[in-house]
């Protein structure tokens, strides 16, 4: 067992996309974008499944799609739009989400964020990203776009625990496959 496991071990929508990620780099810094296929994937991905690009405007991201387990949560469905169309421009939010995006496409380095969110009829839940990047072209390690996934929880157990505080942390490519190879190898991946 590793030392410094993935922080989303105990996820298997994020280990099954971190996977899928990792076999479709074929040696690359990245995958390129031609290799990324939402019909490829693992079924109970594509639900949970987010394809995100910048705009080329500040830090601005358009949703290219956005899979139908996060038009309910979020009660809209933001295939299509941008940041800023999804959010005022004062949206704490909203800055969030481009400020992680922005980071991903800048390094080209995979990156981990868990924080709590507010849904409107079942309150704090605990929220975990796991954004992907993918270049453009075969050897490039500039990222063009993202492959992302959202998980929850219910942040309140009941115990009246307060949930994780909100981290963002990269991943070294090196760390997320060796934590792909620890699922492989404990059964938790879906066939890909």
């Amino acid at each position: 067992m590793s030392r410094h496991p993935l922080l989303f071990a105990d996820d298997r929508i994020l280990l099954n996309l971190a996977a899928y990620w990792s076999a479709k780099r074929g040696g690359h810094p990245l995958p390129p974008r031609a290799a990324i296929d939402p019909l490829d994937m693992p079924r109970r991905l594509l639900p949970h499944l987010m394809l995100v690009e910048p705009t080329g405007r500040d830090l601005e991201v358009r949703f290219r799609l956005v899979g139908t387990e996060l038009v309910q949560r979020f009660r809209r469905d933001a295939t299509g739009k941008t940041s800023r169309d999804l959010y005022p421009q004062d949206s704490d939010y909203r800055s969030y989400l481009e400020q992680i995006y922005s980071s991903v496409i800048q390094r080209g380095q995979p990156l981990y964020a868990d924080n709590t969110r507010r849904f409107p009829e079942e309150g704090a839940s605990r929220v975990r990203h796991l954004l992907l990047p993918i270049a453009a072209e075969p050897g490039s390690n500039r990222a063009a776009l993202v492959l992302s996934s959202i998980s929850w929880s219910l942040a309140d157990d009941g115990e009246g625990h307060q949930p994780p505080p909100s981290r963002e942390r990269q991943i070294a490519v090196e760390a997320l496959e060796k934590g792909v190879l620890q699922a492989t190898l404990r059964g938790l991946l879906d066939p890909i």
